[in-house]
Protein backbone atom coordinates (compact mmCIF):
# COMPACT_ATOMS: atom_id res chain seq x y z
CA UNK A 1 0.00 0.00 0.00
CA UNK A 2 1.47 3.39 -0.94
CA UNK A 3 1.67 6.37 1.42
CA UNK A 4 -1.21 8.22 -0.19
CA UNK A 5 -3.62 5.29 0.17
CA UNK A 6 -2.51 4.71 3.77
CA UNK A 7 -3.08 8.38 4.60
CA UNK A 8 -6.57 8.26 3.10
CA UNK A 9 -7.42 5.07 4.99
CA UNK A 10 -6.19 6.37 8.34
CA UNK A 11 -8.00 9.68 7.83
CA UNK A 12 -11.23 7.83 7.07
CA UNK A 13 -10.87 5.74 10.20
CA UNK A 14 -9.78 8.61 12.39
CA UNK A 15 -12.41 10.99 11.07
CA UNK A 16 -10.06 13.74 10.02
CA UNK A 17 -7.37 13.26 12.70
CA UNK A 18 -3.73 13.25 11.80
CA UNK A 19 -2.02 10.12 10.57
CA UNK A 20 0.04 9.93 13.76
CA UNK A 21 -3.07 10.13 16.00
CA UNK A 22 -4.83 7.42 13.98
CA UNK A 23 -1.82 5.08 14.16
CA UNK A 24 -1.57 5.65 17.93
CA UNK A 25 -5.25 4.76 18.29
CA UNK A 26 -4.87 1.60 16.24
CA UNK A 27 -1.73 0.61 18.16
CA UNK A 28 -3.49 1.23 21.48
CA UNK A 29 -6.45 -0.91 20.44
CA UNK A 30 -4.13 -3.70 19.32
CA UNK A 31 -2.22 -3.52 22.61
CA UNK A 32 -5.46 -3.73 24.59
CA UNK A 33 -6.59 -6.79 22.63
CA UNK A 34 -3.19 -8.41 23.13
CA UNK A 35 -3.34 -7.74 26.87
CA UNK A 36 -6.78 -9.36 27.10
CA UNK A 37 -5.61 -12.35 25.08
CA UNK A 38 -2.55 -12.74 27.31
CA UNK A 39 -4.69 -12.59 30.43
CA UNK A 40 -6.94 -15.32 29.05
CA UNK A 41 -4.01 -17.47 27.97
CA UNK A 42 -2.16 -16.85 31.22
CA UNK A 43 -5.13 -18.05 33.23
CA UNK A 44 -5.49 -21.15 31.08
CA UNK A 45 -1.76 -21.81 31.24
CA UNK A 46 -1.72 -21.62 35.04
CA UNK A 47 -4.54 -24.20 35.20
CA UNK A 48 -2.66 -26.45 32.79
CA UNK A 49 0.52 -26.06 34.83
CA UNK A 50 -1.30 -27.17 37.99
CA UNK A 51 -2.77 -30.16 36.14
CA UNK A 52 0.59 -31.06 34.58
CA UNK A 53 2.31 -31.13 38.00
CA UNK A 54 -0.08 -33.80 39.25
CA UNK A 55 1.28 -37.35 38.76
CA UNK A 56 -0.78 -40.51 38.42
CA UNK A 57 -0.63 -43.64 40.54
CA UNK A 58 2.69 -45.54 40.59
CA UNK A 59 4.55 -42.50 39.17
CA UNK A 60 7.80 -41.42 40.81
CA UNK A 61 7.36 -38.68 43.41
CA UNK A 62 9.22 -36.87 46.19
CA UNK A 63 6.33 -35.24 48.06
CA UNK A 64 2.60 -35.83 48.56
CA UNK A 65 1.76 -32.66 46.64
CA UNK A 66 3.36 -34.14 43.46
CA UNK A 67 0.66 -36.84 43.26
CA UNK A 68 -2.95 -36.59 42.06
CA UNK A 69 -3.81 -38.71 45.10
CA UNK A 70 -1.81 -36.44 47.43
CA UNK A 71 -0.09 -39.65 48.64
CA UNK A 72 3.60 -40.27 47.97
CA UNK A 73 5.03 -43.34 49.70
CA UNK A 74 8.47 -44.85 49.13
CA UNK A 75 8.98 -42.58 46.11
CA UNK A 76 5.79 -43.62 44.26
CA UNK A 77 2.31 -42.10 44.07
CA UNK A 78 -0.30 -44.30 45.77
CA UNK A 79 -3.97 -44.33 44.87
CA UNK A 80 -6.43 -42.71 47.29
CA UNK A 81 -9.47 -44.57 48.62
CA UNK A 82 -13.05 -43.32 48.97
CA UNK A 83 -13.34 -39.95 50.76
CA UNK A 84 -9.54 -39.47 50.69
CA UNK A 85 -8.12 -36.16 49.37
CA UNK A 86 -7.32 -35.97 45.63
CA UNK A 87 -6.48 -33.49 42.88
CA UNK A 88 -7.74 -35.43 39.84
CA UNK A 89 -9.60 -38.64 39.00
CA UNK A 90 -6.40 -40.52 38.23
CA UNK A 91 -5.37 -40.21 41.88
CA UNK A 92 -8.32 -42.29 43.10
CA UNK A 93 -8.22 -46.09 43.41
CA UNK A 94 -11.70 -46.12 41.88
CA UNK A 95 -14.42 -43.61 41.12
CA UNK A 96 -13.76 -39.93 40.54
CA UNK A 97 -12.26 -36.93 42.33
CA UNK A 98 -15.25 -34.74 43.27
CA UNK A 99 -14.66 -31.51 45.21
CA UNK A 100 -11.17 -32.62 46.23
CA UNK A 101 -12.17 -36.07 47.56
CA UNK A 102 -12.35 -39.50 45.94
CA UNK A 103 -15.95 -40.59 45.48
CA UNK A 104 -17.96 -43.08 43.46
CA UNK A 105 -19.39 -41.90 40.14
CA UNK A 106 -23.03 -40.90 39.83
CA UNK A 107 -25.33 -41.45 36.83
CA UNK A 108 -23.62 -40.11 33.71
CA UNK A 109 -20.13 -39.79 35.25
CA UNK A 110 -17.24 -41.35 33.33
CA UNK A 111 -16.20 -44.85 34.40
CA UNK A 112 -13.77 -47.60 33.41
CA UNK A 113 -15.44 -50.43 35.30
CA UNK A 114 -18.30 -51.17 37.70
CA UNK A 115 -16.21 -50.29 40.79
CA UNK A 116 -16.01 -46.65 39.60
CA UNK A 117 -19.78 -46.18 40.03
CA UNK A 118 -21.96 -45.79 43.15
CA UNK A 119 -24.43 -48.13 41.48
CA UNK A 120 -21.64 -50.61 40.57
CA UNK A 121 -22.98 -50.42 36.99
CA UNK A 122 -20.69 -49.04 34.27
CA UNK A 123 -21.80 -49.28 30.64
CA UNK A 124 -20.13 -47.73 27.59
CA UNK A 125 -17.91 -45.58 29.81
CA UNK A 126 -20.78 -44.01 31.79
CA UNK A 127 -22.15 -44.82 35.24
CA UNK A 128 -25.74 -46.07 35.26
CA UNK A 129 -28.27 -45.80 38.07
CA UNK A 130 -30.15 -48.65 39.75
CA UNK A 131 -33.77 -49.13 38.69
CA UNK A 132 -36.71 -49.18 41.08
CA UNK A 133 -37.07 -52.50 42.91
CA UNK A 134 -33.35 -53.39 42.67
CA UNK A 135 -31.04 -53.57 45.72
CA UNK A 136 -29.20 -50.44 46.86
CA UNK A 137 -27.08 -49.24 49.75
CA UNK A 138 -27.58 -45.48 49.39
CA UNK A 139 -30.01 -43.09 47.73
CA UNK A 140 -27.62 -41.68 45.13
CA UNK A 141 -27.35 -45.12 43.50
CA UNK A 142 -31.03 -45.11 42.53
CA UNK A 143 -32.57 -43.67 39.36
CA UNK A 144 -35.56 -42.58 41.42
CA UNK A 145 -33.30 -40.92 43.99
CA UNK A 146 -34.60 -42.92 46.96
CA UNK A 147 -33.23 -46.06 48.64
CA UNK A 148 -35.50 -47.51 51.30
CA UNK A 149 -34.95 -50.74 53.25
CA UNK A 150 -32.15 -51.77 50.85
CA UNK A 151 -34.16 -51.29 47.63
CA UNK A 152 -34.58 -48.40 45.20
CA UNK A 153 -38.15 -47.18 45.35
CA UNK A 154 -40.29 -47.42 42.24
CA UNK A 155 -41.53 -44.19 40.79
Amino acid sequence: MDDCRFDNLTRAIAGGSTRRTAVKGLAGGAAALLALARAELGLAQSNVAIEAQCKGNKSKCKKDKNCCSKKCKRGKCQCAGKSAPCKRDQGCCSGICRSGKCDCGLKGDFCNNDSDCCSAKCSSGKCLCIRGGDRCTETRECCTGSCSNGFCTRS
